[in-house]
Order: C-alpha cells, then structure tokens, then sequence
C-alpha cells in the first residue's frame, strides 16, 4: 500500500510505503519491485536514517523493508537547491544527508519500538528537516519552469529542448549543463521520462497505447514502446 499527500509548501509530496507486495509497474522477484524515474529526488527514512534517492535515469530494483518506509519526493529542481549541491553528483544513487550538507540526520525510534523509527516519529523528522532548508533557501525558479515546459502534463503543450532553450535564452549546451546540476541528467532525458510518464498515467486511467501516444507526442504506439523498454531496462 502506498499512500501520498501533497504538501504545497515544500513543492514537495510526503509518501508511506507499507511493507506489502508493491503495486508498481512491473515486479523484480519476491519483496522486491521497480522504481520508476519520474525526474525527481527524495529525502528517505532508511534504517532511522534520513538518506538522499537521487534522480534516476532508468528503472531501478527496490528491495523492500520488513517496516513501512516515509518519505518526501520533491518537485523536479528543487531539492538540490535546498541542499546546495549539484544534481548530477547524487543522481541514480542513494546518499546518506549527513554526507552532503554535514551534521548527523537521524530518527531515533520511539520508546519501545525496535529496529527502526515509527512512520509518525519519520514524518516529523521529514518534516522538520524539509522546513529547515526551505526557510534558508531562496529557490530558483528557472528549474521548476523549465520541466514544466517539457512536461506535457502541465496543461499545455511540451515544448522541445531547442524551443525551451530559446525560451530562456541559453543555448542548447548551456541548457545540458545547466539541466544536469539541476536535474542530475540532460533536458532531452529529462524531457523522455516526463513524456513516457504522461504516457503511463493516460494508459493506467484505461486508455489504449495507440490513443496515448498520439496525445502526448510519440510517433506510434511502437516509438513509446521502444521508450518505455530504455527506462525500464
């Protein structure tokens, strides 16, 4: 079971994974399923540990754990700003906190609980240590526009990755730099996952590929077959 509630404040969604059988897109073995690159990063509760999942460029394998796992994803380009590091250097990787911004970020388990923090003892945790980087930030928001131009699930239709480069006057390798500190990989990459995510959203509500691919841009149902086979693995 995996419950979410969005938390507008942080651009940011707070996620309880219970330790059941996972309902994602495909299974990889017993206890264990896919995570799915949607373009963003997360703060996790890993062992009583507050731990960075970066962005992932493909599917990557979760083994689950015998305790319900807590968790803040956050929009795409924000929280390497809240952290002040580049995205690049913690992405398709899982990074202990203390490691990158210094100071020891862990969840002691409350009274008579063992092996690992209550989910309500986590989500404070979370919570707290989000507030903390949000209050001493200032974000960019060049970031936050920049995928919602190539998300096509932002009420208009997603721009190219030479039209968003224009858009903001850079230059196309301007832009892949730039992309890559806030995203962990470039904006055609970028683009790819949100479109394939499009996708998937359109085809888990009932419709057919043949329909989806032509709404969100692909050249045939094949072309987002072909897509979905490169992030999955």
């Amino acid at each position: 079971m995996y419950r979410q509630t969005r938390i507008p404040r942080l651009r940011a969604s707070l996620w309880v994974s219970a330790p059941v059988e996972s309902d994602s897109l495909a299974e990889a073995g017993p206890g264990a399923s896919l995570i799915l690159p949607d373009g963003c990063m997360d703060l996790i509760v890993i062992g009583g540990q507050i731990v960075i999942a970066g962005a992932d460029s493909m599917a990557r394998t979760f083994h689950g754990s015998a305790v319900p796992t807590v968790g803040l994803r956050f929009d795409s380009g924000v929280l390497p700003q809240l952290l002040t590091t580049s995205a690049g250097e913690l992405a398709d990787r899982v990074t202990p906190l203390d490691g990158v911004i210094g100071g020891r970020h862990s969840v002691a388990p409350d009274d008579g609980e063992e092996g690992a923090a209550s989910v309500t003892g986590s989500v404070r945790a979370l919570l707290d240590k989000a507030r903390g980087l949000s209050d001493r930030a200032l974000l960019d928001p060049r970031p936050m526009a920049l995928a919602e131009r190539l998300d096509v699930r932002s009420g208009s239709s997603a721009q190219t990755v030479t039209e968003a480069a224009a858009q903001f006057a850079y230059s196309p390798r301007q832009l892949r730099r730039l992309s890559a500190e806030w995203f962990g990989y470039g904006p055609k990459h970028l683009a790819k996952i949100l479109r394939w995510q499009a996708a998937r959203d359109l085809i888990d509500a009932g419709r057919s590929r043949t329909a989806v691919a032509a709404e969100v841009g692909y050249a045939d149902a094949a072309h987002l077959r072909r897509d979905e086979r490169s992030l999955i693995g």
